[in-house]
């Protein structure tokens, strides 16, 4: 008795299309008989099976088998003493191969599947896959829309489209993926049908489908006919289906019931579109585990079902990940270190008996390359490296597939093709940055398979400098659940997009607009009228719109509910450059309507801004409706603070004549000069500034019209409407002081004869990760946590000089105002910046770029800060316009500084210098409740000490700037603050980091070093305890901070009104700009 492995009985259905295509249909898997040698001959074996004569041959000629009941081809050589090595090919004889129509596979499965679910005793079908498949058939019997199917990676996605093609009898099917390796898995899926007959779902009796394979276009749309009518299932690529002409696409839409749209994430504007118009809306489902599409858009169509992975998790299909963070700040240590600790976790894991394989993840071909060679070593494993392009590539594949390679270095994730269940062993030398990805990453290791135990997934990735979108930061944590925070994570990215599905179907028509509406997003502008009834009729606009009727398009709605209107319109216009009937473009126009009641607003957006809608707004609400316009508009420069205006418009009165000059950069400081002397009408205004401590930008038209450099979609649209409209009905509001508080640049030749007192970077700079510039000293590298920008002398005359110092070098450089000539005697300020030290070599990096200091001081000009408030940006001088009040003397914080030198100001390193100032302040602070005291003193410094203490709701930290006393006594001299208080308002811009990037700033530096010799920073808590505060920092609990100037040659006593003004310039800018206030501590 031998035992013998039979290949599957497949047969290729002929199709009469001449094309490259391949259909098969799949009688019966390979399986594994138990058969007695008969006879055997030169190239052929007789078996005995089950009573049955099974011919083994080489020769695959078919004319002399009528002796025996089955017959196989071998690929192989035939050796009766060793059945169990023969590779058998195909079947050439077998009671079952005949050629089926697939009218009579679709009868075959009548009343033959079976909404079987799984036990504990008895496996069935999955609760997600029975609950997706009740909800899949009922919206297919009755719903108009697009359907989306949302499952977890691992639930069960693909049975569930193959019991709804068995269940529903679907005649035709198209399934369409993202890519050739998946289209290869879901046709082998679909040619056996899984799971489902194994598990008594579907009877024996039940024909597999005929599964076409498409992955060559047709020539025409005949012969895509001749290939679709042979086929129940036709699974194919999107690139294949949306490279259709019209014709073809026209026949697909007429011989398929339905269309699957696997991983539909994948699916991009531009290709999709263009496909879906070709079918009706309830013919196509969509299936996916993340409802976003990867390219930030949302899908269309209605989610029918969705699977949470909080429940995919507590039913067992979402195994547990164990995440195991390393902190590492330097990259060539950091691939090393995650490599080690994959390695270990991979042999352990075997060590335990599970059949674990390892993945390397990376972002590059030549990063895959590098991180390879970490790997290469461990030969017992057989690590193998994957792209795209790789030679060899084939055999590679198929030492994955086949389980051999235990290590695995590829770029991005593998392709979904790969269906490996055993992949539970994540390294991520390089992060995936969006969520829809790293959903899909994690669903592939979590998988469960229902015969083997696979163990718990893990993860290993650096977590120190990451750099990856808001919602993902808290995964990538020291102490990161993921199995709580994914499926949390999960839940409100597709909570968002259920609750904009339900605004969008309360528009009763919008599914006909044959628009993808939920990927519209207007600018945000609008004009606002206020309404002096009660009520809104929204579909009187046609009155309002010349020859709506006649219009090539047209199309609204209105959401009763939320009171908004959408209007989509489109008209023929001739080109210019020639005239022809049938040669034109199509102007497309989009129009909202917002009603809203509490403050009895309406505000309409248009994309064309060609009017104000006046017409519309009365046939809406009335004859009365009335425009806000003229000054009130600029109300909506209220509460921003530090407006810096950008160009304003001028309408000059000269006799009967009307004038308009635009006024942009430097000219606006003429520009509204006249318009203060009443000389000019200002006809719009465009500004920057701060509002609730963030950026933003405003532009006003006189006539009425208000704008941002901001798109949304309706949701933000109508959020930021709220937020103008409250402003512009408030009448305690005067738009007129508002304006003439903005700040007005100036372009200046000559320095001005002020005094500087900090100077800090360009804000790309301060608006980026720390790690991003590197400055290159003498081949010596510096971020900016390592170096910093400071004054040099600073003085009221003279050009002004500054250095770019770190701990252990300084260079100097300065700043030169000059007016240029050009070629046509044209003089205009400039500037340059000039390096002063010399014998050393500087250049800074950054992504690819590397630039001298002069061009990139050029490119990116520090601003230095005057001691009354005014600051120089290269040559663009701006004066602070607002009277500034003295620091309340009364507020100046008295201590008793006994026992310090107050020349000494650092505590420096070991032996702590325990009569500097910087130890006193250190000391009195172990006095109160902080969870972490911070020593951030030298170069790159956030400030002398930080203090941090969590508390229910936010995050307390306050920033220390410290400053020796000239000649170490208490002589009130104003020198003495200069520089301290240019630090406090300097560290303001911490405010407007991440939490993220402030902790790392800390865990990067949490070392202090100087002259060789070390020591923490840490002068009280933990790096654990630091490392806590950063995880909850990443879950966007507030950050509330507070400035302290330590300056103890002040007395408050004697303390001068020059150093009260200083002060107060110092307040002003802090509360201004981010809503922090400033303590100032002094000597009695």
């Amino acid at each position: 008795m031998a035992t013998l492995k039979t290949p599957a009985l497949s047969i290729e259905v002929k199709t009469d299309s001449d094309c490259k295509n391949s259909a098969i249909l799949e009688l019966q898997q390979s399986q594994c008989i138990e058969c007695d040698i008969i006879s055997h001959k030169r190239g052929s074996i007789i078996l005995n099976w089950s009573g049955k004569n099974l011919l083994l041959t080489t020769i695959s000629d078919k004319s002399n088998l009528e002796e025996v009941d089955f017959a196989i081809l071998s690929n192989s050589p035939l050796n009766h003493e060793h059945l169990e090595s023969i590779t058998l090919k195909k079947w050439l004889k077998h009671p079952l191969i005949k050629q089926y129509t697939p009218d009579e596979i679709t009868s075959s499965w009548e009343n033959r599947f079976h909404f079987i679910e799984e036990t504990s005793n008895k496996p069935g079908l999955r609760l997600p896959q029975i609950a997706a498949l009740h909800a899949l058939l009922c919206h297919v019997k009755v719903a108009a829309e697009i359907a989306t199917v949302v499952m977890p990676t691992g639930t069960g996605k693909t049975e569930t489209m193959l019991s709804a093609l068995i269940s529903n009898k679907i005649k035709r099917l198209l399934v369409t993926v993202p890519s050739d390796s998946l289209r290869t898995q879901l046709a082998d899926k679909f040619k056996t049908l899984g799971l489902l007959k194994q598990f008594d779902i579907l009877d024996k009796e039940a024909i597999n489908p005929i599964v076409g394979i498409l992955k060559h276009k047709f020539d025409n749309a005949q012969e895509l006919e001749a290939f679709f009518l042979n086929c129940n299932v036709i699974v194919t690529t999107m690139d294949i289906v949306t490279g259709l002409d019209s014709a073809c696409l026209e026949m697909v839409d007429s011989l398929c019931s339905y269309v699957f749209i696997d991983e539909a994430h994948h699916v991009e504007a531009s290709t999709w579109d263009t496909f879906r118009k070709s079918f009706p809306p309830n013919k196509v489902v969509q299936f996916t585990a993340t409802p976003f599409r990867n390219d930030g858009k949302r899908l269309d169509g209605k989610i029918i079902f969705n699977f949470p992975l909080r429940l995919a998790q507590e039913q067992g299909y979402f195994q547990h990940i164990n995440f195991i963070p390393v902190r590492i700040y330097d990259p060539a240590k950091s691939d090393k270190h995650i490599a080690d600790i994959a390695i270990k976790r991979l042999r352990d894991d075997i060590k335990a008996g599970y059949n674990h394989i390892l993945m390397a993840r990376c972002q590059t071909k030549e990063r895959a390359k590098k991180v390879y060679e970490l790997y290469e070593d461990q030969f017992d494993l057989n690590p193998v490296l994957i792209y795209s392009g790789i030679s060899g590539k084939k055999e590679i594949q198929e030492k994955i597939l086949s389980r051999q390679a235990k290590i695995i270095v590829c770029v991005n994730m593998l392709g979904e093709g790969f269906d490996l269940p055993e992949l539970k062993i994540a390294a991520f030398h390089d992060i995936r940055k969006s969520l829809p990805v790293t959903l899909q990453f994690a669903g592939r290791f979590t998988r469960t398979k229902f015969d083997e135990q696979l163990g718990e997934a893990s993860f290993i990735a650096n977590i120190a400098d990451l750099y990856v979108t808001a919602e993902l930061e808290e995964l990538y944590a020291q102490d990161a659940d993921w199995n709580k925070l994914l499926s949390s994570i999960s839940s409100d990215k597709i909570q968002n997009q259920v609750d904009y599905q339900s605004l969008l179907a309360d528009f009763p028509k919008l599914s006909d607009a044959n628009i993808p509406f939920q990927n519209i997003k207007p600018k945000l502008s609008t004009v606002i009228y206020k309404n002096k009834t009660n009520t809104w009729f929204p579909a009187n606009f046609i009155k309002a719109i010349p020859d709506y009727e006649n219009l090539d398009y047209k199309f609204y709605d209105i959401n009763s509910k939320e009171k908004i209107l959408v209007v989509i319109t489109a008209k023929k216009e001739d080109v210019d450059w020639v005239k022809s009937k049938d040669i034109f473009h199509l102007q497309w126009n989009l129009l909202l309507v917002y009603w809203d009641t509490k403050n009895n607003l309406l505000f309409i957006n248009s994309s064309d801004n060609s009017s104000l809608y006046k017409e519309l707004a009365e046939v809406i609400i009335g004859e009365n409706a009335e425009l806000i316009r003229g000054i009130n508009v600029f109300r909506a420069f209220y509460n921003i603070k530090r407006t810096r205006l950008q160009n304003v418009g001028l309408r000059h009165f000269l006799g009967k004549n009307i004038r308009f000059r635009l006024s942009v950069g430097y000219d606006v400081a003429e520009a509204l000069s006249l318009a203060e002397k009443q000389q000019a009408e200002k006809a719009f205004v465009i500004g920057a500034g701060y509002e609730d401590g963030e950026q933003v930008n405003i532009g006003c038209s006189y006539k009425g019209r208000i704008w941002t450099k901001l798109v949304g979609d309706l949701k933000q649209f109508i959020n930021w409407s709220i937020n103008v409209g409250k402003k512009l009905v408030d009448e305690t509001i005067d738009p007129n002081q508002i304006l003439r508080e903005t700040l007005i640049p100036e372009l200046v030749s000559i320095r001005p004869q002020n005094f500087p007192v900090w100077i800090d970077w360009d804000d790309e700079l301060l608006n980026s990760r720390e790690i991003r510039f590197k400055f290159n000293i003498n081949g010596f590298i510096y971020d900016l946590s390592r170096c910093e920008i400071v004054l040099a002398n600073p003085s009221e005359i003279d050009n002004i000089r500054f250095s770019l110092k770190t701990d252990d070098r300084t260079v100097d450089y300065e700043l030169v105002l000059f007016e240029k000539v050009d070629e046509l005697d044209n003089s205009y300020p400039d500037f340059k910046i000039n390096q002063i030290t010399q014998g050393v070599t500087v250049f800074v990096e950054y992504g690819s770029r590397k630039k001298t200091p002069q061009e990139f001081f050029y490119d990116f000009p520090p601003t230095i800060w005057f001691a009354d408030g005014a600051a120089l940006t290269g040559n663009e001088y701006i004066k602070l316009k607002q009277d500034v009040l003295p620091y309340p003397k009364d507020k100046l914080i008295q201590w008793d500084w006994t026992g310090v030198n107050l020349s000494n100001e650092s505590q420096g390193v070991t032996p702590k210098n325990k009569a500097s100032i910087q130890y006193r302040v250190i000391q009195e602070l172990k006095k109160q409740d902080w969870d972490i005291i911070y020593d951030d003193d030298y170069s790159g410094e956030i400030a002398d000490i930080v203090t941090i203490k969590l508390s229910d709701d936010h995050i307390k930290v306050q920033l220390h700037h410290l400053k020796y006393a000239m000649d170490g006594v208490v002589s009130n001299q104003i020198k003495n603050l200069y520089e301290v208080c240019g630090q406090a308002q300097k560290s303001i811009h911490w405010k407007f980091k991440s939490g993220d990037d402030f902790f790392n700033h800390l865990l990067r530096r949490q070392i202090k070093t100087k002259n060789g010799i070390e020591c923490s920073r840490i002068e009280k808590g933990s790096i654990e305890e630091l490392e806590k505060l950063s995880l909850i920092a990443k879950r966007k609990i507030p950050m509330r901070f507070e400035i302290f100037i330590v300056q103890p040659s002040i007395s408050k006593t004697n303390v001068t009104p020059e150093i009260l003004t200083l002060l107060g310039v110092t307040e002003n800018y802090t509360k201004d700009i981010a809503q922090i206030n400033l303590s100032v501590i002094c000597n009695q």
